[in-house]
């Protein structure tokens, strides 16, 4: 059975989304949001079935401040659409869709600070389908 998946890159100002299956196991971009409530059209209309989050870590692997607010993002989420959740180490995330933005697209910088979270989640949630999809 296809099932759809949100890949998120949770930040305080701008949350960066990514959109993919576990049948084509290919995550691709899709948009930025500021605010959870944006969601509310978004998972329906996608007809998502399950959220793979960014874990922020620290460098020895602790989880700090970014972590704990992205886990309470997560319980927000789990609490309004009561879907499954995944985690993703997403260690080099921003660093390696900062690289592909600048050297693959060859776009201006402000241009690539407005996708720059949403390409960080492509890479979460293709890495979760790479390593362990269901």
């Amino acid at each position: 059975m296809q099932k759809n998946f949100l890949g998120i890159d949770y930040g305080e100002k701008r949350i960066g989304l990514a959109v993919g299956n576990n049948s084509e196991k290919i995550a691709h971009t899709f948009k930025i949001i500021h605010k959870m409530n944006e969601l509310d059209d978004i998972i329906p209309a996608k007809n998502i079935h399950a959220f793979v989050i960014g874990l922020p870590l620290q460098p020895n692997g602790i989880e700090g401040k970014t972590a704990d607010m992205a886990r309470l993002f997560a319980a927000r989420l789990q609490e309004k659409f009561n879907l499954p959740i995944y985690w993703m180490d997403e260690k080099k995330s921003s660093t390696s869709a900062e690289d592909y933005l600048k050297n693959t697209l060859f776009m201006r910088q402000n241009k690539r600070k407005n996708i720059l979270d949403a390409e960080s989640a492509r890479i979460i949630l293709q890495r979760w389908f790479d390593s362990n999809c269901t």
